[in-house]
């Protein structure tokens, strides 16, 4: 008996090395980017249609960036909800090269951060990002009338893509690959929106042709950073080794 009980004791002992460093993940940098060309210019509410220099098959361009060991911070059972340390840009250029509209560089302001959230929803196999900062991405200036200005400030921009038959995601963490041929080719959507006083908006509509994902694991002193194992894992771990200790003495 005693012999099975050592024998036991080291399986157990395995198990929970083997279980800690499986626990602890490298933490990494998850980073998309994405293109799509403008298919809509949707200016109906102005007094007086102007796209503001915007143009059907425009290009908008762009990247998002997130620390995949940070937890979701909202959502529900079927979808969780990402806004910590986001980081995200974008621009639209013509299909020339020339640029249109330049967001700003989230990387030198923080509190964007707090203004953009990932969604990922498992029921309906939807990822979708919206930035909805207000206070620090440019607006835009056209012509009200002959000879008036008209500004427009930025209201939102959001990328939306879905797949009816529920067959991408088998959870609601950061996808770690995507293919936009796994998606409805008609939800590969793409809106920026610009408002002001009195209802009065401009919608630039796009359709994405682009979204890859790259990770990168940040280095300390040549050391991955480890994201460290939950208070419940640890519990796991110690009820483990309190069992061998128990068979051992048996």
């Amino acid at each position: 008996m005693k012999h099975h009980a050592t024998k036991l004791y080291s399986i157990l002992l395995i198990s929970l090395f083997s279980f800690s460093a499986s626990m602890v993940a490298q933490a990494s940098i998850v980073t998309y980017t994405f293109s799509g060309t403008v298919n809509e210019i949707d200016e109906k509410k102005l007094d007086d249609p102007d796209s503001f220099s915007f143009a059907i098959d425009d290009i908008i361009s762009g990247s998002f960036s997130v620390d995949n060991s940070l937890a979701s911070t909202g959502g529900n059972n079927n979808k969780a909800e990402y806004t910590n340390g986001i980081n995200f840009s974008f621009t639209v250029a013509s299909s020339n090269g020339a640029a249109v509209y330049t967001s700003e560089d989230t990387a030198s302001d923080t509190n964007i951060s707090n203004d953009i959230k990932i969604t990922v929803e498992d029921n309906k196999d939807k990822f979708k990002i919206e930035d909805q900062d207000t206070s620090f991405r440019s607006g835009v200036v056209g012509n009200q009338g002959s000879s008036s200005t008209f500004l427009l400030d930025f209201d939102k921009f959001k990328i939306e893509i879905q797949d009816s038959s529920k067959s991408v995601f088998s959870d609601m963490s950061l996808p770690l690959s995507l293919d936009l041929n796994d998606f409805d080719n008609d939800h590969l959507k793409m809106e920026l929106k610009f408002t002001a006083s009195g209802g009065k908006e401009l919608k630039v509509l796009g359709a994405l042709s682009l979204l890859s994902v790259s990770t990168e694991n940040p280095s300390i002193g040549g050391t991955d950073a480890a994201v460290p194992i939950p208070a419940g894992a640890w519990l796991f771990l110690s009820a483990i080794a309190g069992l061998g200790l128990f068979k051992q003495r048996r």
